[in-house]
């Protein structure tokens, strides 16, 4: 009896133990996961959470090669019917559609990587005070630049002033621009400003966020809210360090702004990091990591913007008024140097391919000049890689490899390693300029930026223009030929038409497709206004050289200077006719934010409820 006592006491024993380590084991935590009671303690972790803070602008929505819809929706770039830009060319989206809801995402997940360095930096007691404010200066301008982007693309946004923790903090209500902007935006960047270095040491710390960086957005925040003196004051500021230390200064050639060969270069301000090295096979569409699935750290922007011959799916091409603009408007100074052999200027040349007139109607292109390490005549079957034929009458070159390549990697890969520059010296300098003008009216001042500008691009400066003019500059944006002009219209030089030269033509020649194009003309309140004139513009080439078939006939092929075959490529129609300004200047909130968002839910269910009771 002793014994089975014994024994059974023995088993109760072990089944206790063994019951007692079976929950030990269930419940361990696994060595090998990070969560945040194992990360955020050393150096090493915000280091890693840096450098998933700076990826986060690589995002394809966010830097990457969706932005190409962005550009689409202004006058600069066109696609044909049946490329995914069209809908944005003729201004047709919702709240479902891809972009839409992949911008907003993606910017939402930047700032809570700010975010979350921020909560975590507090009880980071192996930093100093300085140390946490350098790094927290970073997350700052992130966080306050996703928020510009978002106030600039939806005309709203939810603030998270801190990494949400409860329900209440997570699901909160839109707050409208100027909220943002003072809650958020303003003070972001002057912490940013105050707190970031002028420059950085060492390569390993290339693209990081400087004080140079911080002033500009601070400058163009209020640029944007016509706060004219504001923001010239801290345009001026980094003007001033180009002028007394050469902090910044323009390259020596405009080219080395969208290749790979000269990156964070002397005239970057804001600059985004890409590889094609790294991640090789992985599209350039898909740049961050999720679960097991690897990101890309290349971009995708050449998939959109090169010829199909080379690589890409002719996405966006220059629209014929930008064509135009650069190959008849964008006049050569033939004294200055840097335009040495070139047909066009450094920045047409830099900016787009076409085809151009030299001798006679039948010797076209540049001696030597090649796209994809092929001249531009060169054919395969009757097309060239550039590929001017049925009313494509030039293509993009910025920020593609048409340079150093014999064609991009291929359509599905879409990889490209090239740096996208978000902010550079030549934009500062005609914000200032547009902000002496809007404010003070100091015209002056605003033309020596100007033509500093003209004058990098080897151009004909305004000032040499009214030298030669009784004090005249020609109107450059009513194109010639698609306007039946023999010559340009000249106006006097007075504030009010330098501040149209800067909207209509400095700004489109020195900035095409990086970009800005769109947000400018809904500042500007002029989107109406550019979309009827490019549509007065297209009808009036169809009448210039269609026939009664709709055909271009061969003896009115290739007319200078826009060299079409076969047709004119509709672009502009539906945007002249369908376009509001309430409906189609801001992108919708996305029909997944309403659907989740349980705040926003809340105020559509009361709606719903009030709206039946009227009934």
């Amino acid at each position: 009896m002793k014994k089975i006592l014994k024994y059974t006491l023995g088993v109760a024993l072990a089944f206790s133990l063994l019951t007692s380590c079976e929950d030990e084991l269930l419940n361990q935590a696994n060595p090998n996961a990070i969560t945040t009671d194992t990360f955020w303690k050393s150096r090493s972790d915000f280091d890693k959470a840096q450098n998933s803070l700076y990826s986060s602008l690589q995002f394809n929505s966010v830097c990457g090669g969706g932005n190409v819809n962005v550009m689409a929706r202004a006058d600069l770039g066109s696609g044909e019917t049946w490329m995914g830009t069209y809908p944005w060319n003729n201004l047709v989206w919702n709240d479902a559609t891809t972009f839409v809801e992949r911008r907003w995402s993606e910017l939402y997940i930047g700032i809570y990587r700010a975010n979350q360095i921020l909560y975590y930096l507090k009880d980071a007691n192996f930093y100093t005070e300085d140390e946490k404010n350098l790094i927290a200066a970073q997350a700052r301008f992130l966080r306050g630049l996703n928020y510009f982007w978002l106030v600039n693309d939806f005309d709203a946004a939810i603030i998270h002033e801190a990494l949400p923790m409860t329900d209440e903090e997570r699901h909160k209500l839109p707050s409208e621009s100027e909220e943002v902007y003072s809650t958020i935006i303003y003070p972001d960047f002057e912490f940013a400003m105050e707190h970031l270095p002028a420059t950085w040491d060492g390569v390993d710390n290339k693209g990081r966020f400087t004080w140079g960086a911080a002033t500009a957005m601070l400058g163009k925040a209020y640029l944007y809210n016509e706060d004219w003196d504001t923001a010239a004051g801290y345009f001026k500021q980094i003007i001033d360090k180009v002028e007394e230390d050469r902090l910044y200064g323009f390259v020596d050639n405009f080219m080395d702004n969208f290749t790979d060969i000269n990156e964070f270069n002397q005239e970057s301000i804001l600059e985004v990091s890409y590889s094609d090295k790294y991640k090789q096979g992985i599209t350039g569409t898909r740049t961050d990591d999720v679960g097991d699935v690897a990101g890309s750290e290349a971009q995708s922007w050449a998939n959109y913007l090169t010829s199909i011959f080379a690589g890409g799916y002719n996405s966006l091409m220059p629209t014929y008024w930008m064509q135009e603009l650069f190959v008849d408007g964008d006049e050569i100074d033939p004294t200055n140097p840097i335009n040495s052999g070139k047909l066009l200027s450094s920045r047409s040349y830099a900016t787009i391919v076409a085809l151009v007139e030299r001798d006679d109607v039948n010797n076209w292109g540049e001696d030597g000049e090649r796209y994809y390490n092929a001249p531009l005549l060169d054919t395969d079957n009757g097309k060239s890689k550039a590929n001017f034929n049925y009313g494509q009458g030039s293509k993009v070159r910025k920020y593609i490899s048409w340079y150093s390549k014999d064609t991009e990697d291929n359509q599905t890969q879409a990889r490209s390693g090239i740096n996208i520059r978000l902010i550079r010296l030549s934009d500062v300098y005609l914000m200032y300029a547009e902000a002496l003008l809007e404010g003070s009216g100091d015209y002056t001042t605003a033309l020596n930026y100007v033509d500093d500008v003209r004058r990098r691009a080897g151009v004909i400066t305004l000032e040499n223009y009214m030298v030669n003019n009784g004090g005249s500059f020609p109107q450059l944006d009513k194109v010639r030929f698609a306007n039946e002009l023999d010559e340009f219209d000249y106006v006097p030089m007075n504030a009010a038409n330098l501040l149209h030269h800067i909207r209509m033509v400095e700004r489109p020649l020195e900035l095409a497709f990086e970009g800005h194009r769109w947000y400018d003309l809904v500042r500007w309140g002029m989107a109406k206004q550019v979309f009827d004139q490019r549509y007065a513009e297209e009808l009036t080439l169809r009448e210039l050289l269609l026939d009664a078939n709709g055909d271009i006939p061969t003896e009115k092929e290739r007319l200078y200077p826009l060299y079409l075959t076969e047709r004119v490529r509709p672009s502009y129609g539906s945007a002249s006719n369908d376009y509001s300004s309430g409906v189609h200047d801001y992108l919708p909130i996305p029909a997944i934010e309403l659907q989740s968002n349980l705040a926003i839910q809340e105020i559509m269910r009361a709606l719903e409820e009030a709206l039946k009771e009227l009934e």
